[in-house]
């Protein structure tokens, strides 16, 4: 089992969607948001001396300041440039069927923004 802390909050569904339609919907700002947000969380895991897996099942722990952003948001914005991240990371090679066995989500509200991400490598 592999765990790492991201501090936040993490871009949710809204931001990334309001993003892609900045720039006459060309998608610019979306572009420069995944690459900043993918980076800084590559960054992270290798602080974090995450290895490589093959295969895994994550558990992501969201945590919000408040309950002002939804968590079907908060989750899938997230998730989508922590795969990213993963992947830039070289922790797993790709994010797709093979790589990605499924998630799990838990949400609460802290003074810490951010997500604990769990890395639970399966055959």
């Amino acid at each position: 089992m592999l765990r790492f802390w991201i501090p936040g909050p993490l871009p949710g569904l809204n931001e990334v969607l309001a993003s892609a339609k900045g720039y006459g919907g060309r998608g610019f700002g979306y572009a420069k948001l995944k690459r900043q947000w993918t980076q800084t969380i590559a960054l992270h895991v290798l602080a974090a001396g995450i290895k490589h897996v093959d295969r895994a099942h994550f558990e992501f722990r969201w945590v919000e300041k408040d309950q002002r952003r939804d968590p079907d948001g908060v989750a899938a914005g997230g998730r989508k440039v922590l795969f990213d991240g993963l992947v830039l990371a070289k922790v797993l090679a790709n994010d797709g069927w093979k790589q990605v066995a499924g998630w799990t989500d838990s949400f609460e509200v802290g003074a810490k923004p951010g997500v604990e991400v769990t890395i639970i490598p399966v055959p």
